[in-house]
């Protein structure tokens, strides 16, 4: 019985030896007679194929078992349990993949990890670059406050040496000559030479000059040679902006600005002052954004005094190219922001942010605010009959010169005052052009 028990289960161990070299061999069949003829079809598929496994048979040569109809076994029947080993075989497959998904993630993880080290690599870099920004700043800053302190001490030792200096002149003057060996050397007064006007026939080149207004004041000013054949005196001047033209009537009574080197307005005063007593011609200059020059020339211009609120009594005798848009502020006076003379109901000065021969609110506005073109309002620079009411031009140049004074002689070529002597001839030709220089308006200020 012992011998009996020990038969069978060696038979059923040689059994199961079988069934694992059938595995790793071939395929189990049902039929054990199909076994030689299995192998022989093997065989010969494995030489169709020149003895070399096709890749995608990966298990077994029967698919890829992770396929949702895969089997490890082409004919499997009752008695193998495969239905088991397929659904093991389907959670492996799922864990895989996720174990596949989770390695995806974590490259992503990775990625964006390194990309954040390099934004702050980046950040630290700009915050140690704004650093030296910062202390090169304060450096500047200490320098700069050095200097203000310096300036500062400088201009209060002048003050101080002034305030003396005043002190002992008047001393001086009170006591008479005083003659000791510790005085200072007398001051010498600066051999400067004040001219009786643009038109003093020492000046021969345009250019800014100090010239008399009465017998007791004088005044630089810009004298312009370079139209026609006599000196004009500029008695307003406008190319940047860099002088704010919107002004109280005080302001434009003593004038404002640079006089002769920058923008400026004489002053209404010192131009009445000016022409008291003579007969004076008037010539406006303009310039548009695109180079265009135009010129408007009255043969009679004369304004009143203060008490008549520098009324401008005389314009007519008009010559240009420019077209005739001061002609309707004959008869008016001046009118600032906190000065309304004008004949419209609305302040004229307030409306187009200047000063001038306002009537109702007028043809030109060249004391009108620096602009740039084109302008939707009457605020800008205009000469309506150059450029229209709402064109802002870059440069405007307004000059006096007394018309009995025609004694300038400069020894210059006769081809300079060609021009000039042209326009005289002119009358009211708007489209006669003067043949001035073009450098007209290149004056080193």
């Amino acid at each position: 019985m012992k011998h009996l028990q020990e038969l069978l289960l060696g038979a059923a161990f040689l059994l199961l030896l079988l069934m694992l070299t059938s595995v790793d061999g071939e395929p189990i069949k049902s039929s054990h007679g199909h076994h030689a003829h299995h192998h022989h079809h093997h065989h010969h598929h494995k030489k169709k194929h020149g003895g070399h496994h096709s890749h995608h048979l990966s298990v077994y040569g029967f698919g890829d078992p992770f396929e949702s109809n895969g089997r490890w076994l082409q004919d499997e029947n009752d008695q193998c349990n495969c239905g088991l080993i397929v659904q093991k075989l389907k959670k492996l497959r799922e864990k895989v993949l996720m174990v596949v998904g989770s390695f995806d993630k974590l490259l992503k993880v990775q990625v964006d990890l390194r990309n954040i080290k390099n934004m702050l690599k980046n950040i630290d870099l700009s915050l140690t670059t704004l650093g030296g920004y910062i202390s090169s700043s304060e450096s500047q800053i200490a320098y700069l406050e050095d200097q203000t302190s310096s300036i500062s001490l400088a201009l209060s030792r002048a003050k101080a040496d002034a305030v003396h200096l005043i002190t002992k002149e008047n001393l001086i003057e009170s006591l008479g000559p005083v003659k000791s060996s510790t005085d200072s050397p007398p001051l010498e007064e600066l051999d400067e030479i004040v001219y009786s006007s643009c038109q003093d026939r020492r000046i021969v080149k345009t250019g800014v000059y100090k010239i008399y207004v009465n017998i007791t004041k004088s005044m630089y000013v810009l004298c312009s040679l370079d139209f026609g054949q006599n000196a004009w005196t500029v008695i307003q001047n406008r190319f940047d902006g860099s002088e704010t033209f919107f002004r109280p009537w005080n302001h434009y009574k003593l004038g404002f600005g640079y006089f002769g080197y920058g923008e400026y307005w004489l002053g209404l005063e010192n131009i009445y002052t000016l022409m008291s007593g003579r007969e004076y011609e008037l010539l406006i200059l303009l310039e548009d954004f695109e180079g265009k020059f135009a010129y408007a020339k009255y043969k009679y211009f004369r304004i009143e005094g203060e008490k008549d609120d520098y009324k401008l009594v005389k314009l007519h005798g008009y010559i240009g190219n420019a077209g005739n848009s001061l002609q309707d502020a004959e008869g008016m006076k001046f009118s600032t922001y906190d000065r309304d003379n004008d004949k419209s109901s609305e302040n004229c000065a307030q409306e187009n942010h200047g000063g001038w021969w306002y009537k109702s609110c007028g043809d030109s506005n060249l004391n009108g605010a620096y602009r740039k073109e084109y302008l939707h309002d009457q605020t800008g620079m205009f000469w309506k009959e150059f450029r229209g009411l709402n064109y802002s031009l870059k440069r405007s140049r307004i000059m006096i010169r007394n018309r009995k004074d025609h004694y300038h002689h400069h020894h210059k070529p006769h081809y300079q005052h060609h021009g000039y002597h042209r326009i005289e001839e002119e009358t009211g030709d708007y489209d006669a052009e003067p043949e001035y220089e073009p450098t007209i308006f290149e004056v080193e200020f």
